[in-house]
């Protein structure tokens, strides 16, 4: 845990001392920010457990749109404080006319070996955003490739208007939006998998053939490309010059419950034996709507 901190702290510091070293480029620029999200939700799911997490990002920003980032994801759930994962961004920002723009970004991840977040196996994603504003409404779109035990493409579709408040103190923002959520299945598959085969992979130094070794295979019934939810949000921000903060309340509507079949194989002295059975958790049997709340305060240099 001492070595994920010293190596947060110092990728910080870097991203920090590179910013202030370019300073005199007013096209590069640093951020620091620290955000509070009240429940970690992912495609409309979420643990049965809530798991708020503290989050805090540095970005870097070379100009004419390309930047970097990395973010720190502090577990704060009841009895479990920890890092519980990390993100490496590298995007290019991109306009064409006045009213098209987007995106085009690459991200890795990395986890502790206690994380039990449902996008746990996900270890990279390459992805792309393409948004017009028709003046009245801005038409977003959004394309994710993403590799875990199998390769997951998702789309997310969203509409959004994006409303602006100036003054000579700063500048106030709200951008009310709804996003509809598609993706295929394989990294659910691969992180139940992982979660019903936690010591897979383990060697222990004293083997006992009289007590019984487990093996749990998970498969998805049906792996095609699915709507997972859709998400009602309302961004509020305020920007002024060198600080601000964001506060994003979001209603999250799950859809199709994935159902999952588990072959567990028992040995026991080297007999094995075989069953079959619905694994579909509950909270998937039993879909709930989920709201949840990230908030946050940046710095700008």
């Amino acid at each position: 845990m001492k070595k994920i901190f010293v190596l947060t702290l110092g990728i910080v510091s870097f991203l920090s001392g590179f910013a202030q070293k370019t300073k005199s480029s007013d096209s590069t620029q640093f951020k620091l920010q620290f955000d509070f999200l009240s429940n970690y939700v992912y495609n409309g799911r979420a643990d049965s457990v809530t798991y708020p997490y503290q989050i805090t990002t540095a970005t870097l920003n070379f100009g004419k749109g390309l930047y970097t980032s990395f973010s720190a994801d502090y577990l704060l759930a009841n009895g479990q404080n920890r890092f519980d994962f990390f993100e490496l961004d590298l995007g290019k920002e991109y306009s064409v006319g006045n009213n098209t723009s987007g995106e085009i970004y690459a991200s890795k991840y990395f986890y502790s070996s206690n994380a039990n977040v449902i996008s746990g196996d996900i270890t990279s994603d390459l992805g792309a955003s393409l948004n017009h504003d028709f003046g009245l409404f801005q038409v977003n779109n959004t394309a994710d490739i993403f590799f875990s035990g199998a390769t997951d493409l998702q789309y997310t579709l969203g509409l959004s208007k994006s409303i602006d408040f100036e003054s000579e103190q700063g500048t106030w923002n709200i951008t009310p939006s709804i996003n509809a959520i598609g993706t295929s299945l394989g990294y659910y598959e691969s992180v139940v998998n992982r979660k019903l085969n936690p010591a897979k992979g383990v060697k222990t130094k004293l083997a006992n053939a009289n007590l019984p070794t487990v093996n749990i295979t998970t498969t998805v019934q049906d792996k095609k490309f699915t709507l997972m939810a859709s998400e009602f949000s309302l961004p509020i921000s305020y920007d002024k010059k060198k600080w601000g903060f964001e506060f994003t309340p979001t209603y999250a509507m799950p859809f199709n419950s994935v159902t999952t079949n588990s072959i567990v194989k028992t040995t026991t002295g080297g007999v094995t034996t075989t069953n079959t059975a619905n694994s579909t958790p509950y909270s998937e049997k039993n879909l709930r709507n989920i709201f949840y709340v990230q908030a946050g305060i940046f710095f700008k240099f």
